[in-house]
């Protein structure tokens, strides 16, 4: 029978090599023989053992004395995962750890890990040499975060992100996270609803009435036409491959439309764990000029009275407060109207969920009318 701590080091190789972990640990799941208990267990072996992938590395550090092969650092860390994070008894965590080890490596690992769990018995008296270290964030990530939203909020959002969060299940089966329900929330048009970044299709088929979805990547177009299939809403929601930023329809033909904008994601580090150490600074700034263009292509789809919802699950400035700042200066005709939801902060002319008020995503949302 498949080990979960080897599927888990397998899918760990693959993210390194560039996979996305999502894509990865579906596939190999799907191939293996695992039952349920042990699938959940490996994907908390994966996912969290990416979310603290920097804390893993610093405590096994000071025992590694040579270079290691992606295959090793990979057991290493979800054995120390175990031992720190899980709390997993050392007896079991090492041996099962080492077992799930290449041969080639499996002293080293041994005595590695028992070195790790004599130096963690106590986690809460490991002294970390910094926060991002202890939660395993990049250190732009930190600053970001902190500098935006101040220390207490931002190391809150953060520790946040590195619990598993609770997934809703829809009436159709489609599980997501409840920010995005929120956002969905605040579209609320009874007719056409153009979704503009619309994979992979969560958002596109839980509005109201007939959607246009409109998605550029072709690969991610197919996911999102498997997801309208599979939750049965092929009658109503139609994908489109097109660039959301020139949409393929007729000038003012749009009641709403929803720009849930490409971003740099830094609210939805804890769903998509090997995202923090993939994202770079220059993104947010690259992806803040996309998001311009989206909404420039989106203005051009509604007549007056029509709305439009702009949301982001990321916690930055640029891609929030100044994509709203920019708006009031160059289309001074979309005029702000107030959300419907009580669960948002106050954030500029929007709101803002950080991920640990409601143990979701971190989600910004800014909800405009077309003036006539």
């Amino acid at each position: 029978m498949t080990s979960s701590r080897r599927l888990a080091i397998d899918v760990l190789v693959e993210v390194a090599g560039g996979s996305r972990a999502n894509a990865a640990l579906a596939a190999a799941l799907g191939a293996s023989d695992l039952d349920e208990r042990d699938r959940a267990f490996t994907t908390e072996l994966v996912f969290g053992t990416l979310r603290m992938q920097r804390a893993c590395d610093w405590l096994a550090e000071p025992f590694v004395r040579r270079p290691l092969e992606v295959e090793v650092r990979a057991a290493l860390r979800i054995g120390v995962h175990q031992l720190v994070h899980l709390r997993t008894p050392a007896h079991a965590a090492v041996s099962a750890t080492v077992d799930a080890a290449p041969r080639r490596a499996r002293t080293l690992v041994n005595a590695v890990l028992r070195r790790v769990a004599e130096r963690s018995s106590d986690p809460a008296g490991i002294l970390w040499p910094d926060d991002a270290t202890r939660l395993s964030y990049p250190d732009w990530v930190l600053d970001e975060v902190t500098q935006t939203h101040g220390r207490d909020e931002g190391l809150a959002a953060l520790e946040s992100m590195n619990r598993p969060q609770e997934a809703v299940r829809r009436p159709d089966g489609y599980r997501w996270g409840r920010a995005s329900e929120w956002v969905v929330e605040e579209v609320a048009c009874g007719g056409l609803v153009v979704d503009l970044c619309a994979a992979p299709g969560g958002k596109a088929t839980a509005l109201a009435g007939q959607v246009m979805a409109i998605e550029l990547d072709v690969g991610r177009a197919r996911l999102l036409a498997e997801t309208i299939l599979r939750t049965g809403h092929g009658g109503r929601v139609h994908p489109v491959v097109a660039d959301g930023a020139l949409p393929p329809l007729p000038h003012g033909s749009a009641d709403a439309v929803l720009i849930d904008a490409p971003c740099s994601g830094l609210g939805a580090l804890g769903r998509r764990p090997d995202a923090r150490w993939r994202v770079r600074p220059a993104d947010v700034a690259r992806l803040a000029g996309l998001q311009r263009r989206l909404v420039e292509g989106a203005l051009g789809l509604l007549p007056p009275d029509g709305r439009l919802v702009y949301s982001a699950c990321t916690m930055t400035t640029a891609e929030t407060l100044a994509i709203d700042a920019w708006l009031a200066e160059r289309h001074p005709r979309l005029v702000p109207e107030p959300l419907v939801g009580a669960h948002w902060r106050p954030w500029g002319r929007g709101g803002l969920v950080l991920p640990h008020d409601h143990g979701t995503d971190g989600m910004a949302v800014f909800r405009y009318r077309l003036a006539a």
